[in-house]
């Protein structure tokens, strides 16, 4: 099955001094944005619009400072899968489904699959390692609880496509 290609949308130095600019901020506030980067409301309102339209942002969400959420646990599972002819695909697939998963990366080494749980107590975590083992494809799991999370930054990991390294 051949696989679909996506689109891409040619990012100008002005579409990523937007972007850059509204990770900076953490709003979309475009006042701000266009005071930020020296540009018309105009021009700003337009290139987000011209985004959006091209499905580049898929959704624009709230960022929740974790410390007011105070009974959540976090997890990392590492995951040995069978091989077979595209599994990656199959079984990532069977694996993000999981409720409590919110992303699961394909990855080289001793293991095929890494996943980030989130779950509202220990019942919860237990439920999505066991709908894990019972997963088809997945050979085993290990699963490592999060005691502290020291840094999670989401806008600056991907802040880094758009930055000019030098």
């Amino acid at each position: 099955m051949p696989s679909k290609k996506k689109k891409q949308i040619e990012l100008t130095p002005i579409d990523k001094k937007i972007l850059n600019a509204m990770f900076d901020l953490k709003d979309t506030n475009l006042n701000l944005i266009s005071k930020k980067i020296g540009l018309s409301k105009s021009t700003v309102h337009n290139r987000i619009k011209r985004l959006k339209m091209s499905n580049f942002f898929t959704g624009i969400m709230p960022l929740i400072n974790q410390e007011f959420i105070q009974k959540q646990i976090t997890a990392i599972s590492l995951i040995k899968a069978k091989y077979g002819p595209e599994y990656a695909e199959e079984v990532g697939k069977r694996i993000a489904n999981i409720r409590g998963i919110w992303a699961v990366y394909f990855v080289l080494g001793s293991n095929d699959f890494v996943a980030l749980i989130r779950a509202k107590n220990k019942d919860e975590l237990e439920y999505v390692v066991n709908e894990l083992t019972k997963t088809e494809g997945v050979e085993r799991s290990d699963t490592i609880m999060v005691i502290k999370i020291l840094k999670e930054d989401l806008p600056d990991s991907l802040r880094l496509t758009f930055s000019e390294f030098q």
